[in-house]
């Protein structure tokens, strides 16, 4: 009976969880290609569009150390409708207060909350998952959050991208996230003991792990932002261009469950790699296939198919190897860590596209993806224990 309930729990966190990431996620698929659209047609230079954002950054890096204090004290369920509440309060300030530095300041807020939101779900998963099935889990995690972002885009040809109706949209799926916690009670983690490395030790229990993250933080940040840029200046319109994360987070969608599966059945590290090689591939490709009509579609989806099924090896590698408050830790770390890449990449590619134009945008990725596999492969390589490598 107890085995019955705790069971019964778990099933009903997870089902919050998700329902919850995947509403809100549409938001954060909406958000960030709006205000890269708006900057635009208002003749800002691409630079600064990189570097608005690259805001979101600031907010990580100020929500990082507060972040295991707040989930220990409030627990896990009470902390993520906290979070729920300031971003959408946030979210609606945009159209309120039309100004390109308040957006700076306002983009921070929401970097903060977004950090919050996925620091805590994925960290509320590994807790409860078995790894004999935590690859399958955390991949249906990416999938659905994978898809609710693909869905966002899609608002601007309904909607477009003036006035208050994007703002709300997104505030109504921020409302709609909330939903599914309630029906869940508190949830604190499993033991308090002290951490056994802290943010900057991480560098060094996990350096794969580490590139891992600041590979995937290039696509999630610069990509998301600046694809729709780089997309307009190769002769694509602004839906044309949206269509394009469409199909990379349809290519999410649909692999993020196999590559889970495959990280359950085979060597998870042997995985993350491969998911590496398929990111470079597509970042050399993209350049020749953009009139390539149905190949740069097929191109666009195998794409997100692999970073997402990177993210999904590096999620669940985290959780097999960390439980308690090393495992929020290691997750507030990944939050760090996605924290500079968005403070790093925006800009930088927003440079390299003002001097290379607009081709910077995949030398960018190009360049970034060759280091981490090659790094990669050979901690890999030279490792005599192929499953403890970090």
């Amino acid at each position: 009976m107890i085995n019955t309930r705790i069971a019964e729990n778990k099933n009903k966190a997870l089902f919050a969880i998700f329902a919850c990431v995947a509403m809100y996620g549409f938001t954060l698929g909406l958000s960030r290609p709006l205000l890269a659209l708006l900057l635009e047609t208002r003749g800002v230079d691409r630079s600064i569009i990189g570097l608005n954002a690259a805001m979101p950054a600031i907010g990580i890096f100020i929500s990082t150390p507060f972040i295991p204090m707040l989930v220990e004290k409030l627990g896990m369920q009470r902390f993520l409708m906290l979070a729920l509440a300031v971003d959408l309060i946030v979210l609606l300030q945009f159209p309120r207060f039309d100004h390109l530095y308040v957006w700076f300041f306002l983009g921070m807020f929401l970097g903060a909350m977004t950090n919050c939101m996925l620091v805590t779900s994925e960290t509320w998963i590994n807790e409860i998952v078995d790894d004999a099935n935590r690859g399958r889990l955390m991949g249906l995690y990416n999938a659905l959050l994978a898809a609710a972002v693909a869905m966002g885009p899609l608002t601007i040809p309904a909607v477009g991208i003036h006035g208050w109706a994007p703002f709300l949209v997104g505030a109504g799926f921020i409302a709609l996230a909330a939903l599914p916690l309630l029906w869940t009670g508190p949830h604190r983690l499993s033991a308090h003991d002290e951490p056994t490395f802290n943010l900057f030790s991480f560098l060094w229990v996990a350096p794969v792990l580490v590139a891992a993250v600041l590979l995937f933080s290039l696509k999630e940040t610069a990509g998301n932002s600046l694809l729709p840029v780089y997309s307009t200046r190769s002769g694509m319109s602004e839906a044309g261009a949206a269509i394009m994360l469409t199909v990379i987070g349809i290519g999410g969608v649909t692999l993020s469950y196999p590559m889970g599966w495959l990280a359950d059945r085979f060597n998870r590290y042997g995985v993350l790699i491969f998911c590496g090689l398929g990111g470079l591939a597509g970042a050399v490709l993209l350049p020749y296939a953009m009139d390539a009509g149905f190949l740069l579609y097929l191109l666009l989806f195998c794409w997100g198919g692999a970073f997402a099924g990177m993210y999904t090896a590096v999620l669940t590698i985290i959780g097999q190897h960390f439980r308690g408050r090393d495992l929020v830790t290691a997750n507030v770390s990944l939050g760090m860590l996605w924290g500079i890449g968005s403070l790093v990449w925006p800009p930088l590619t927003g440079v390299a596209m003002d001097i290379r134009d607009p081709g910077g945008f995949p030398l960018v990725f190009i360049a970034v993806s060759l280091v981490f596999v090659l790094f990669a492969s050979g901690r890999w390589l030279i490792s005599k224990d192929k499953s403890a490598v970090l």
